[in-house]
């Protein structure tokens, strides 16, 4: 049988003209002399932080409709320690076997799958195989990619192998089939490197991903290509292009994700140390500098022009410290890191609702956010190792 990596990727993407959103200001490093990126300042357009909280229409039952409190849905623990959950810091459905769950644990450098989510038989199953101190070291975020594939993002910056320094790190492709995934050597199709301290993953087509790297302040853009042979090291006809260097803020410890938006071909990312729903196009960007070092041979350079836009500014909701971030039927879903709350925001940036869990999960804890099939919300809390599930009020 072909690995997944031979297999067509069925997903189709859809295009369309960009839609200018209403955006708010914020606040940001300045970009680096040979960038040349706009960080865009549209407050006076009608950002969407002058939309008042509680105004927006249709709440969601999901969130309490309207009414903020744990109290306003249902509220279960589906995976704890006893799952071997350690400081889990994101995770994902399997787009190709939707009852599974995927789970980054940070701290054991593992990944926890559970399947048939939710009910009476469901099963917890952690993989750490040999290598994965390496190839999943200190993972941080996860994203499912082509079919049978999976990115993760590692937030590591010291020696993880004999002979390759700390800022050795980069993401890993991964063979995602359940009966396959060891979470070390073995089903690894695939590593790139130079972004240290990663706390963020998004796919975006065949084996693209966006990384949020920690070390830059960046979004890089990965392309795997062609993944070398299962247990390989030829990673010389990757590409990767940095953008935004030095305007993500990162924070330690704290999960930044990223969404591709195929819709309008750009990035979103929760920059958590600028406390904003950010948006990068990378339309009219252009290859620059030579990145250095160049660990794997492979062409990788600094981009020049595109544009990197707030589209939620966070404290204009309350928001201090964004993490996780989930784009689904034109939502985005984020968690605040700092004050366990979930919000919800449509494609102008307005606030749908939100959702206070602040009596259930202790601040700096929630993190990763994903959705169901069925709309239920799935939530990381990092420090008392658990996943929950939030689901509409009986």
């Amino acid at each position: 049988m072909s690995r997944p990596y031979f297999r067509a990727n069925a997903r189709a993407l859809f295009r369309c003209a960009p839609v200018l959103f209403p955006l708010a200001l914020a606040a940001c490093s300045a970009p680096s002399p040979t960038q040349d990126i706009t960080n865009v300042d549209a407050a006076a357009d009608g950002a969407a932080a002058d939309v008042p909280r509680d105004t927006a229409p249709a709440p969601l039952p999901v969130l309490g409709n309207g009414r903020h409190t744990s109290a306003s849905v249902r509220i279960r623990i589906i995976a704890t320690e006893a799952d071997q959950l350690s400081v889990p810091r994101d995770l994902a459905f399997n787009s190709d076997e939707p009852t599974q769950l995927w789970i980054a644990n940070n701290q054991s450098s593992s990944i926890t799958i559970l399947r048939d989510v939710g009910l009476p038989t469901q099963n917890a199953r952690t993989r750490r195989g040999p290598g994965n101190t390496h190839f999943l070291s200190r993972p941080s975020a996860l994203a499912f990619g082509a079919p049978g594939t999976l990115g993760t993002a590692q937030e590591q910056d010291a020696i993880t192998q004999p002979t390759t320094p700390g800022s050795f790190m980069g993401p890993t492709l991964w063979d995602s089939t359940y009966e396959f995934f060891d979470g070390g050597l073995a089903s690894h199709l695939d590593m790139l490197h130079n972004s240290p301290n990663s706390v963020g993953i998004a796919w975006e087509r065949d084996n693209v991903y966006w990384i949020v790297d920690g070390l830059h302040g960046s979004l890089t853009q990965y392309d795997f290509r062609e993944p070398h042979e299962l247990g390989g090291a030829d990673h010389s006809d990757g590409i990767v292009l940095r953008y935004a260097a030095g305007m993500i803020g990162y924070v330690r410890g704290v999960s930044s994700h990223a969404e591709f938006d195929p819709m309008t071909q750009r990035v979103f990312v929760a920059d958590t140390g600028n406390n904003r729903i950010a948006v990068l196009d990378p339309a009219g960007a252009t290859q620059g500098a030579r990145i250095s070092p160049n660990f794997d041979g492979t062409n990788q350079r600094m981009m020049t022009g595109g544009t990197l836009e707030t589209f939620v500014d966070g404290a204009a909701f309350e928001m201090q410290a964004p993490s996780g971030l989930a784009l689904v039927n034109d939502l985005f879903y984020v968690t605040d890191n700092t004050t366990s709350r979930v919000f919800a925001f449509d494609r102008m940036g307005r606030l749908i609702d939100w959702l206070d869990l602040s009596d259930r999960v202790q601040t700096g804890a929630l993190m990763g956010i994903a959705l169901s099939a069925d709309g239920r919300v799935y939530l990381t809390d990092a420090a008392d190792n658990r996943v929950i599930e939030v689901s509409p009020a009986m």
